[in-house]
């Protein structure tokens, strides 16, 4: 049963009467504060017209009803024309005409062409706007912001999760899909307060308050909190971090003596499977987060959850035990934990609850995946990574079986033809071997290996991103990489008939191979540019990567590009291309990749390998290429 029959094509004249309500709203906005838009009423009624029935024509299609489907959407579309006929479109029109996208592509998918709309509805998401600071000071997300989400927001979304959304610290707001940097009005955050939808039960937010949150995520979302994860309420008590009392010092992995706990292999995968549930980066119950170690030794509203070399007397080993508490045993409505299992644990704070790989800011889940690295041989991890990457796959797209195609150092996961995925995993075999000869690498690229995945339409590849990177895929955007679970990965969308795949293929490799090794974004990318370059030179994919380095130089700033904040996802990719490429020849990158391999945090083996820190590396590539322009 559908949860609400669709409103029938005869109520069309109301919602375009609705709709026709946004001129005296879009009057207003040039005279008045964005959030006036808020009080509107029709404007409110037209948009919730218009999402119903495009929520409704998704429930008709999936039921079957195609016709009925059709008439629905065209419903949709047509309201949305008269809204984008209006002298001046209401601050929710973008928003909408992208949600409307999305439902005429799963539309296209059931072999269906709906007209309507005055073709307005675009192929993929506009690109965000650049950061519009106008020479004034960012604004500040631990001073400003947070205290507003928290005011107007905390009962339901910071400290609840009510309609199963929660905000609790600056990382779950950003991995929410809530914020779209650089474009403050676009963002659903924004959208929701336009249209009156949120707060509800009465609740207003301040005219100024909108103001800032627009004027912030305009200038790129900038995160200014010492640790993402920190709970928003003890940002907002600690001025930007935790309070002074329950500060937990920057964690160094050591060696460990024979016979001694390893956090990485003995603890990490107890507290990722049976903790990270309630308490991961986005979710985090009493303020207590485990998303890295650093966050679990913070503590949380009830104080410190673990006390080094105490570890009978640590919160995190009573909770376990379920003695000596307030409240409920851990984890919740669960059995409790092996007596084994928590001895384990207790034995590890007694050593002093070091860590003994990565950092300790490391996710979690990537310390768990470090730490089977390191206990597994490479051909049983690659066992493991390729069943992960299976189901991975099948979670993004599930009603779609894909091929897999197994080559030593690589497997290809995807939905195109047989024979294509058997070209490309031979492409991607020599690649591999390629890179290794290039970077001087003995044994595998990456033990386990590297998982390509690979879809051949762009509705499948913008929902891989969905699901492994969040959000929208930005438009220009056919390849991205990184860390999902156990497995390393790249992930490319491959257009019936493209032919120049090597260097595509050689990036993704190259790419997964650093973010395998807990590289930043910027440098796997890069790393897989520049390598891709010196091995297909000729590529038309190369040139194309080149001409647009020099513009991207210019483009994005050195320090929003290390700091992953670069409003164009594009740009970004092209600058870092550029500036590792400058930097990295083959034997510099070999030595890059064996010192990750030893150990070393990245700016360490950064700043050996290149002798400089990434922000001086960074920034005298950057004046080296505004001298060139």
């Amino acid at each position: 049963m559908l949860d609400r029959m669709p409103r029938p094509r005869a109520d069309l004249p109301s919602v375009l009467l609705r709709a026709a309500g946004c001129a005296l709203l879009a009057g207003a906005v040039a005279a008045a504060p964005r959030a006036a838009t808020a009080a509107d009423p029709n404007v409110a009624a037209t948009v919730r017209d218009i999402r119903e029935q495009l929520d409704d024509s998704v429930r008709l299609l999936d039921a079957g009803d195609r016709e009925a489907a059709e008439r629905t959407l065209k419903a949709a579309l047509e309201a949305l024309e008269a809204m984008g006929a209006l002298p001046r479109r209401p601050p929710v029109f973008r928003p909408l005409l992208d949600r409307a996208a999305g439902v005429r592509r799963r539309f296209e998918k059931a072999g269906m062409e709906v007209a309507g709309g005055g073709g307005a509805a675009p192929a993929e998401s506009p690109p965000a706007r650049s950061p519009q600071v106008g020479g004034r000071a960012a604004i500040s997300f631990s001073t400003r912001v947070a205290p507003i989400l928290v005011r107007s927001c905390g009962g339901c979304h910071v400290i609840g999760k009510k309609g199963d959304f929660q905000m609790a610290s600056y990382q779950g707001l950003m991995q929410s899909g809530m914020v779209q940097r650089g474009a403050g009005t676009s963002s659903r955050l924004v959208e929701v307060i336009l249209t009156g939808d949120m707060p509800r039960g009465g609740g207003t937010i301040a005219a100024a308050d909108v103001e800032t949150l627009i004027r912030w995520i305009d200038a790129g979302a900038p995160g200014d909190v010492a640790d993402p994860t920190t709970p928003l309420d003890v940002v907002v008590r600690g001025g930007g971090g935790p309070p002074a009392s329950r500060s937990a010092p920057v964690v160094q992995p050591v060696t460990l003596a024979p016979g001694e706990v390893s956090f990485a292999i003995d603890v990490a995968p107890t507290l990722a499977t049976h903790c990270l549930k309630c308490h991961g980066g986005d979710e985090t119950e009493n303020g207590l987060s485990m998303a890295t170690l650093e966050a679990l030794l913070r503590g949380g509203r009830g104080g410190a959850a673990v006390t080094p070399r105490s570890g009978a007397a640590s919160l995190l080993v009573r909770k376990l035990r379920g003695a000596d508490i307030e409240g409920q045993r851990m984890p919740l409505n669960a059995p409790p934990l092996p007596v084994e299992t928590i001895a384990t644990i207790t034995a590890w704070i007694d050593q002093g609850a070091r860590l003994d790989m990565l950092t300790g800011r490391t996710p979690l889940d990537v310390v768990v995946a470090a730490g089977r690295t390191r206990s597994l041989s490479d051909e049983a991890l690659a066992d493991v990574r390729i069943e992960v990457a299976d189901k991975a796959w099948r979670r993004a797209i599930p009603d779609e079986r894909p091929l897999l195609e197994r080559r030593p150092g690589v497997c290809l996961i995807g939905n195109l033809a047989g024979e294509r995925m058997v070209e490309l995993a031979d492409t991607a075999a020599e690649a591999v071997a390629a890179v290794r000869r290039e970077l001087d690498v003995e044994g595998p690229l990456l033990k386990g290996g590297i998982v390509v995945f690979v879809a051949g339409k762009g509705y499948d590849y913008s929902t891989l991103w969905q699901t492994m990177l969040g959000g929208e895929r930005p438009r220009g955007m056919t390849s991205h990489f990184g860390i999902t679970g156990e497995v390393a990965y790249g992930a490319l969308l491959v257009p019936d008939g493209s032919a120049d795949l090597e260097a595509s293929i050689t990036e993704a490799v190259v790419a997964a191979a650093f973010a395998g090794r807990s590289a930043p974004e910027w440098f796997a990318r890069g790393a897989g540019r520049a390598l891709a370059s010196r091995l297909v030179p000729k590529s038309p994919l190369v040139r194309t990567w080149r001409s647009a380095a020099a513009q991207a130089a210019a483009a994005v700033p050195a320090a929003d590009l290390l700091a992953g904040q670069a409003a164009d996802a594009v740009a970004a990719a092209a600058a870092a291309g550029g500036f590792v490429g400058a930097i990295g020849t083959g034997s510099r990158l070999g030595q890059m990749l064996a010192r990750l391999d030893d150990g070393l945090p990245f700016d360490a083996a950064f700043t050996k390998t290149f002798a400089a820190t990434p922000a001086d590396a960074c920034a005298t590539w950057a004046a080296r290429a505004a001298k060139r322009r």
